[in-house]
C-alpha cells in the first residue's frame, strides 16, 4: 500500500495544494521560479537520449522510446542517429551546437518520449510527480504516464495547435519556449493541425518555459509551443487521461495467442479461415478465464506499480539481498501479488512482474511487506520451510534490483 506522505518544507506543500485546487485538470499554470524542480543534469538527460537512440535498448511490446524528428515542419523518414547524441558530443551543450550548425538554414526538433524506458533516473523522477500528483489532487489518471523531452529551433510545433489529451509538466533545461494554449470552449476560434493560427494568437494563454520555471496546461487545452530565436530543451511529464478499458483483455488475448505455436502452414483452411487464423480460433477455444485474468492482473499491474508509466524500472545489477538481513519496502513503492492460475506465485512492483513457484509461507513474507512491515530474513529462515527459503530470496533478488525493497544487514549475528 502507499507509504504517508514525507515531510515537505512549506513552499512546496502550499503549491501543492493550491495547484490542486486551482490548476489540475482545470487552468493552465506559469511559474517563473518553481517549487518543483525536475532535478535532472546534462549528463542524465545525454545519457537517457543516448540509450535511446539504441533500437536494441526499446522494450518488448512497448514501442518505447518513440524518436521524432522534424526539419522544417516536416517529420523526417530518414536516419534519426545525427540528430541525437555522438560519441564525440562531450556534452549537452556541444551537442545542441552540433546540430544547430548543421541545421543553421533549417528549423529543427527532436521529440523522444517514453524516455523512462530506457533511463531508471528518468522513471524515478516521473514517477514521483505521478505519486505527488496522485498524493495531493487525490486522482491517478486513466491512461498513462510518459517522461519525453522536445529539442530545437522551430517558429511552431509541426502539428501546429492540437490537444494531446494529456495533462503537461513542462521543465526548460535550455533556452526559452513560449507555449500558446487555449481552453477547449475556444476549440471552433482556434485553427488546428496547422502552423496559421495569428488571428488566435491573442485568446491564448501564454507560458514561458525558462531554466527553474515551471509550465503546466490541463488534458483538454489546445496548444502550440514555440522556440524560434535560439534551441530550447524541453523536458515533459505527461498524464494521458484517455484508455480503452476493453484494450486490456484484447491484448492479455493477444498475449495468449502469440505465446500458441502454429504447425499449420497451408494458406487457406478447408472452410475459408486461413489455417493460422484457424489454429489461433482453436488456441482461443482451450484458454479458459482464468488465464486470461492472469495476463490481464500482469498487464494492470504494469500501470498501478509504476505509478502509470506502463513499462519496468530500469532494473539495476542483479545482487543478492544477505541472508541476515532486515527487508523493508521503499517508500512510495507498490508491491502486489496473485496466485496464478497454474499454481505460480506472481509478485509486482516498480512496473514489473517475477513469477516463482507458490508457497504460503512465501506470499505471508510479500503481504508482510506490502503491509510497510519490516521482514527479518534470520526469524524467517528459522520458521520457514526448507523450500520456501530460496523462493523467497528468488523474489528480494528481483525486488531488490527494481529498487523495491531495501536492506539492512543484521549486526551482531
Amino acid at each position: 500500500m502507499p507509504h504517508p506522505a514525507p515531510a515537505t518544507n512549506a513552499p512546496l506543500e502550499r503549491f501543492w495544494k493550491d495547484f490542486a485546487s486551482r490548476h489540475w485538470e482545470r487552468a493552465p499554470l506559469t511559474l517563473p521560479s518553481s517549487p518543483i524542480q525536475l532535478g535532472l543534469t546534462d549528463e542524465q538527460l545525454v545519457r537517457a537520449l543516448t540509450l535511446a537512440a539504441d533500437p536494441a535498448n526499446r522494450v518488448k511490446g512497448s514501442g518505447l522510446p518513440r524518436i521524432v524528428v522534424t526539419v522544417d515542419g516536416r517529420t523526417q523518414p530518414i536516419d534519426t542517429r545525427p540528430f541525437l547524441p555522438l560519441p564525440h558530443d562531450h556534452d549537452l551543450d556541444a551537442y545542441l551546437a552540433r546540430v544547430d550548425a548543421r541545421m543553421r538554414e533549417h528549423e529543427w526538433s527532436v521529440a523522444v518520449s517514453g524516455l523512462h524506458a530506457v533511463d531508471a533516473a528518468l522513471w524515478d523522477r516521473a514517477k514521483k510527480l505521478a505519486d505527488d500528483v496522485h498524493r495531493y489532487t487525490g486522482s491517478r489518471v486513466a491512461g498513462r504516464v510518459d517522461i519525453d523531452t522536445f529539442i530545437g529551433r522551430y517558429t511552431s510545433t509541426n502539428v501546429g495547435v492540437h490537444v494531446d489529451h494529456a495533462g503537461n509538466f513542462g521543465f526548460t533545461l535550455r533556452g526559452r519556449k513560449l507555449l500558446l494554449t487555449w481552453p477547449p470552449k475556444l476549440a471552433d476560434l482556434v485553427p488546428q493541425h496547422t502552423a496559421d493560427y495569428a488571428a488566435a494568437r491573442h485568446l491564448a494563454d501564454e507560458l514561458v518555459g525558462v531554466p527553474g520555471a515551471l509550465t503546466y496546461f490541463p488534458s483538454e487545452q489546445l496548444h502550440v509551443g514555440e522556440a524560434p530565436d535560439a534551441v530550447a530543451v524541453n523536458v515533459n511529464i505527461a498524464f494521458f487521461t484517455r484508455s480503452d478499458p476493453a484494450a486490456l483483455v484484447v491484448d492479455a488475448v493477444g498475449t495468449l495467442l502469440g505465446r500458441a505455436r502454429t504447425a499449420s502452414q497451408a494458406p487457406i483452411a478447408a472452410d475459408g479461415i486461413p489455417a493460422q487464423a484457424a489454429a489461433a480460433l482453436a488456441t482461443l477455444d482451450g484458454l479458459s478465464g482464468a488465464e486470461i485474468a492472469d495476463v490481464v492482473w500482469e498487464q494492470h499491474m504494469a500501470a498501478v506499480t509504476s505509478g502509470g508509466l506502463g513499462v519496468g524500472r530500469p532494473a539495476d545489477p542483479l545482487v543478492p539481498v544477505p541472508r541476515r538481513a532486515r527487508v523493508r519496502t521503499r517508500a512510495d513503492v507498490e508491491v502486489r501479488q496473485r496466485l496464478l492460475a497454474d499454481g505460480r506465485h506472481a509478485v509486482a512492483a516498480q512496473g514489473h512482474t517475477l513469477k516463482v513457484a507458490g508457497h504460503p509461507q512465501v506470499a505471508a513474507a510479500v503481504t508482510a511487506l506490502a503491509d510497510g512491515d519490516t521482514l527479518d530474513l534470520a526469524d524467517f529462515e528459522r520458521t520457514a520451510d526448507p523450500e520456501a527459503v530460496p523462493l523467497l530470496h528468488a523474489v528480494l533478488l528481483r525486488l531488490s534490483a527494481w529498487r523495491a525493497v531495501e536492506a539492512e544487514e543484521a549486526q551482531g549475528r
